[in-house]
């Protein structure tokens, strides 16, 4: 899912809308600033506008991303509700 700023900013709102604005939430947010190559020095080189584009557009390919993170909810989730699961057993 990649959206210019101006859309992530309209998405924002209409969720802030929708789950008021104190709802908890995790982004990770990159921009083309973030497409970099580091020199023999360590210096960090900023790439053009159209080859950092192409990169950012291209992580949708990394399905693997999406699973990481829904297996991570999944997971936590698992942990959290058995350890409610087991406070609320023992009362």
């Amino acid at each position: 899912m990649n959206y210019t700023l101006k859309e992530l900013q309209t998405r924002v709102a209409a969720l802030i809308e929708q789950q008021g604005e104190d709802s908890v939430c995790a982004a990770w947010i990159y921009t083309g600033e973030d497409v970099i190559k580091y020199d023999e020095d360590g210096d960090a080189i900023r790439q053009p506008k159209e080859l950092s584009d192409a990169v950012i557009n291209s992580l949708d390919d990394y399905d693997y991303i999406y699973q990481v993170i829904d297996e991570a909810i999944e997971q936590e989730l698992d942990w959290k509700t058995e350890g409610v699961c087991q406070m609320s057993q023992n009362f």
